[in-house]
């Protein structure tokens, strides 16, 4: 018995785990959703839950205090009831029926997950607002410059305007790094305060993600004359995945698609009329502002001198008898994260602390979108504090795209390093309007890839984003066929030809010799598949070259900083090089012999056994399995991987590490063709499972390494043909 349900639901399984509910009314939809959920990633979600609210030490102890000092200052919870009378009754009714079934999914298991016997914890009854974990993480992970904004505020003594200029300036149509930081760097600033560290350390960790596709072409470039619709996207990935894959009808709503764990709506999928998809803008819409002190407690704001605000933070600690009191310092634009000392204080500025967000109620909208007009319309209007590009196609034949979140409108600073916020000059004026997005564009096709759009506002969005390696491969294999199928776009979701290399390693090796790795280099069409040798080659002469050209430069821990923040494609090797090199030959030169060097001592003297699979497997984690070697089969087994930072199936690696493992990977493939929506493919590295060795932990592994990917039922009779097992879920009697 379902406490909530107003008749009985059914939940069939498929043959991959994947639930398909079956519901009279959409409440008891959302219920059963909450349930199935809850019965597959009640962990995940729990953890998840506990990151967004700070409440992680309750579980690890002394390790997350930190963190959870930071996050309980941020007074989310306060935020969201004061948000609340103002919310739509009906988002509110779904997290409510949606907590329901989480609720009752918990108590429905013979067993707690075996992650909270480890740890000896018990699960606590899921509240609606705990939903919100997810926006909140993401809104931060996905930010981007924020890890470049902290680099520049660590190395502020070293890095003039002029350097930061050439180091970062990858896009030569963005601006330049703001003549006021050669003032602004000599601000007497106090070391990053403890709970800032911990935010960095728990949610940036030493990794920062970069990435993804989404693309749509219309009927006049598909060779059964409607619209396809592809989604990639790309993230650090760990086990079990941060996708869930549902299908559910009950009610008006009948919706397929990936949800993020803990999270009722599809971020990425489809209803009967309409196909969805999602990636990252790379938008700026964190600042680390600099204000002037004016005493023990006050600080000058756009000319005005205001108190600190104190904000006092209980948390309460595994092993500890009592809670830990401490108290964070805030301004009226977001929390100090600088001790308070010196002449000038670094304050965060996030737009998620001075916005309502309604990232569920775009989601909750786009069930219900009977065209691409309802989805664009729909995110012009419901604010977020995530940023991503916003794809959609319909049954009827068209495209769209539209840019949404909640993106700062700047008085006067580009955004790229920190912001004199004393000066009445600088500073935020509301949110950036008129945000780029088209219908039925005259190419028949829309793409986006974290490449800067064409449009006034991209440098007012953004000066981080990628380079357009991926996106104008994408755009020439979309505009190059009138025939695309399904199949070609899984084919192109696929694709490891690096074009970022091909250009770059021309570029670097004019006037050089080389030796045995620069005739490698010099023979590379682009091809980054497993057994390629030159991309191995590429990578570790990328590490070589940037470590020798700023690793003094910057010092240790700035050179870490500034490794971790770093990805091929946007390193100082794509920007302003020579500000930095008098004589590029020579260091080209040394930076080959070193990486033959490396390579024979890891792979063997033969060349041929350099492969890049070998240098870069596919490396998945469980988030636990560090901890001890007995919790080693939590994670998969690793597996040579091609591809790189700036291939479209992208596998990206980290030079922060001792190695080159693929740990930025398409997290999902999704496929769905607007003449049968119910014709939907999809495929993610993992299982529906978040429980160790249940027979659905893995099993999407296999088709996932195999470039396969997997039907995503939809129509009734399909889900009636490949039913394994059916759940009722009955209400309670009255």
């Amino acid at each position: 018995m379902v406490p909530g349900l107003d008749g009985p639901v059914y939940v069939h399984r498929d043959e991959y785990g994947v639930p398909h509910v079956r519901a009279s009314t959409d409440r008891d939809l959302w219920v059963a959703l909450g349930f199935v959920h809850a019965q597959d990633r009640l962990f995940q979600m729990d953890l998840v839950r506990r990151l967004g609210s700070g409440r992680v030490s309750e579980w690890l102890g002394e390790d997350a205090l930190e963190f959870d000092v930071f996050m309980g200052s941020l007074e989310l919870d306060q935020r969201y009831a004061e948000a609340l009378p103002d919310a739509d009754p009906e988002l509110v009714d779904v997290g409510e029926a949606y907590a329901t079934g989480v609720n009752a999914g918990a108590n429905a298991l013979p067993d707690l997950p075996v992650e909270y016997r480890l740890l000896g914890v018990e699960f606590e009854q899921w509240q609606p607002q705990d939903a919100l974990a997810s926006t909140i993480l993401n809104s931060w992970t996905l930010s981007e410059n924020a890890p470049t904004e902290l680099l520049a505020l660590m190395l502020r003594d070293r890095l003039s305007a002029a350097d930061a200029t050439a180091l970062w300036r990858w896009d030569p149509g963005a601006p330049p790094v703001d003549a006021y930081w050669d003032e602004l760097r000599q601000a007497e600033l106090g070391g990053l305060g403890a709970p800032f560290r911990g935010l960095i350390e728990f949610l940036w960790g030493v990794e920062v993600p970069s990435a993804s596709n989404n693309w749509a072409v219309s009927g006049s470039r598909s060779a059964d004359g409607a619209p396809i619709l592809a989604n990639d996207p790309h993230l650090h990935q760990f086990m079990p995945s941060v996708w869930y894959v549902h299908e559910g009808r009950g009610g008006d709503v009948h919706v397929a698609g990936a949800a993020l764990a803990g999270t009722p709506f599809p971020a990425t999928g489809h209803n009967e009329r309409v196909a969805w998809g999602v990636t990252n803008v790379m938008a700026d819409y964190v600042d680390i502002a600099l204000v002037e002190r004016a005493g023990e407690d006050g600080y000058v704001l756009a000319g005005e001198t205001k108190t600190l605000r104190a904000v006092d933070v209980d948390v309460r600690v595994k092993g500890r008898k009592h809670p830990v009191e401490r108290t964070v310092w805030w301004t009226e634009i977001g929390p100090v994260i600088t001790e308070l000392e010196g002449s000038h204080l670094a304050v965060l500025r996030w737009n998620l602390l001075e916005m309502v967000d309604d990232t569920g109620g775009l989601f909750f909208a786009l069930q219900r979108a009977e065209n691409v007009e309802d989805g664009v319309v729909a995110a012009r209007d419901h604010p977020s504090a995530m940023s991503q590009n916003l794809v959609l196609a319909d049954v009827d034949g068209h495209i769209g795209w539209q840019v949404f979140g909640a993106l700062p409108n700047r008085k006067a600073h580009t955004g790229r390093v920190p912001y004199p916020a004393s000066d009445p000059a600088h500073g935020w004026e509301g949110w950036l309007s008129d945000l780029p997005g088209v219908i039925d564009p005259v190419e028949d096709e829309i793409h986006t890839a974290n490449a800067p759009p064409d449009h006034p506002l991209a440098h007012a969005i953004s000066t981080a984003y990628l380079p357009p390696w991926r996106h104008d491969r994408i755009g020439e294999a979309l505009q190059a066929s009138r025939g695309h199928t399904p199949a070609t776009m899984e084919a192109l979701q696929r694709d490891e030809f690096d074009t970022h290399a091909v250009v770059r390693v021309a570029e670097l090796l004019e006037g050089v010799d080389g030796g045995r790795c620069g005739a490698i280099l010099r023979g590379w069409d682009g091809a980054s598949g497993v057994d390629e040798v030159a991309p191995a080659v590429w990578a570790v002469l990328q590490g070589e070259l940037i470590e020798e050209v700023l690793a003094d430069r910057m010092g240790e821990s700035g050179f870490e900083v500034y490794q971790a923040a770093t990805v091929a494609g946007r390193s100082v090797l794509d920007a302003e090089l020579d500000h930095f090199v008098d004589d590029r030959v020579s260091l080209v030169e040394a930076g080959l012999e070193r990486t033959c060097a490396r390579l024979e001592s890891e792979l063997g003297p033969d060349p041929r056994a350099w492969r890049w699979g070998t240098l870069h497997p596919l490396h998945i984690r469980h988030i636990f399995s560090d901890a001890t070697p007995l919790l080693e089969g939590w994670s998969l087994p690793d597996r040579p991987w091609g591809g790189s930072h700036q291939t479209i199936n992208q596998a990206g690696y980290s030079w922060f590490n001792d190695d080159l493992h693929a740990t930025w990977i398409a997290s999902l493939r999704l496929v769905t063709p607007l003449s049968d929506v119910g014709a939907a493919t999809f495929v993610y590295p993992g299982g529906q499972s978040g429980h160790p060795h249940h027979p659905h932990y893995d099993d999407l592994y296999a088709p996932y390494l195999a470039g396969r990917s997997l039907p995503l039922w939809f129509d009734d009779e399909d889900v009636a043909a490949h039913t394994v097992s059916t759940l009722t879920l009955l209400p309670e009697a009255p």
